[in-house]
């Protein structure tokens, strides 16, 4: 069921999905100081196995060491050049491939080539800039603040417990994709709160969009779920007892729950993953998908039919996917129009997009009441209207 009796506002203007102001003030107050999903375990098999990436506040680099994964920028102390530029691989010593600095895995400089032309140089003070990493199940969490509070309370206990349980570190990872996609990164987090355009954009991979009756929505101060009835059939049956077998005793239903800003954990019967939507700039993102599916490593048919059975529901998901990143170029590009027919209008069906914008409205110095006086314009810290003419924050 829905939570809502009536329509909702679309409380954010068009303007914060396109000024370059109202990013700037999203990356202060609620982007930078995120928790963020980037990586399995599964990713960084061995000792000295690392990835890189390019993120939220600029280039990361992961690294497996001491049988821990740990998280540092990737840009040495020395000229500022990048470590590496390999987005995978595996290193016996932390080393620049420009003029061969090393660094131990608390980052502190190790070896200086010609270390005496640098002299007088203070023991301990280059050495790279270290980032906050904590484990959740197989998931790899980073965070770009050394003061922000553990995942565990960042997601609430029982998110922490769906993901532990759903993303095991003996999960068997099926898919790993990585996508830029030109539009603000409202636009997809917006796009995975609702079920609304099932019915036309997913006709042909999903159907028509589930009853209201076979529909749950949660709400919570930040987050949102959603859970969807699965059909009676044989299939699901068929899939039920497989993911018995790999001791999953969990709901054949299909569930995922958004953790605002970016964070969409998926959970099915035989496994489970996640979405993360990272911010690149006011019109552009990237989008971070991981799967796995359970793995017992003692039932070998069990094993196997999972897997036959996780390719095939991949495959249409994958399709689903495809269909959202044709479509929401569209969204954005009607947002970047330079009128309006309105300001917008949300379904109850939809109602979790107005939830989230709400608490992004909060945590930018706004509130509920003057969610009016955004949509028209400018908010002060207060939440009231400052001026109507660009909807940026000043």
């Amino acid at each position: 069921m829905f939570v809502s009796d009536t329509h909702l506002p679309q409380v954010l203007p068009p303007a914060a999905y396109t000024d370059q102001a109202w990013f700037e003030r999203e990356l202060e107050a609620v982007l930078r100081p995120a928790w963020w999903a980037v990586a399995l375990a599964q990713e960084l098999p061995g000792e000295g196995s690392f990835v890189t990436f390019d993120h939220l506040d600029g280039p990361v680099l992961l690294r497996r060491s001491g049988g821990r994964i740990h998280a540092y920028r990737n840009v040495c102390p020395h000229r500022l050049a990048k470590l590496t530029a390999k987005s995978c691989g595996t290193c016996p010593v932390l080393r620049c491939e420009y003029h061969g600095w090393e660094f131990d895995e608390s980052g502190a400089t190790r070896r200086i080539p010609e270390a005496p032309n640098f002299r007088p140089l203070e023991k301990g003070r280059l050495g790279l800039d270290r980032l906050r990493v904590e484990m959740v199940g197989a998931v790899v969490f980073l965070s770009f603040v050394a003061d922000a509070p553990s995942v565990r309370d960042w997601l609430g206990a029982e998110e922490y417990a769906r993901i532990a349980d759903g993303i095991p570190s003996s999960a068997f990872p099926i898919w790993r994709q990585d996508y830029d996609v030109p539009v603000n990164w409202k636009v997809l987090v917006e796009n995975s709160l609702e079920s609304y355009h099932v019915g036309t954009v997913h006709a042909g991979s999903i159907g028509a969009s589930p009853g209201e009756d076979d529909c749950r929505h949660e709400l919570w101060d930040g987050g949102s779920r959603f859970t969807v009835r699965s059909p009676a059939s044989t299939w699901v049956g068929l899939k039920g007892r497989v993911a018995r077998w790999l001791g999953n005793t969990g709901s054949p239903d299909y569930s995922h729950s958004h953790i605002h800003p970016g964070l969409l954990r998926v959970s099915i019967d035989l496994g489970g993953g996640f979405q993360s939507v990272v911010p690149t700039g006011p019109r552009s993102c990237r989008m971070v998908y991981r799967s796995v599916i359970g793995q017992s490593g003692t039932n070998r048919i069990g094993d196997f039919l999972a897997r036959r059975m996780a390719a095939s529901e991949l495959a249409v998901w994958k399709r689903v996917v495809d269909e959202d990143l044709a479509i929401v170029p569209l969204v954005q590009a009607g947002l970047e129009s330079p009128t309006h027919p309105g300001t917008g209008l949300i379904s109850r069906r939809e109602e979790r997009i107005t939830h989230f914008q709400r608490w992004l409205l909060a945590r930018l110095g706004g509130n509920a009441a003057g969610a009016d006086a955004v949509r028209q314009g400018v908010f002060t810290a207060n939440g009231a209207a400052s001026r109507s003419a660009q909807g940026s924050i000043p």
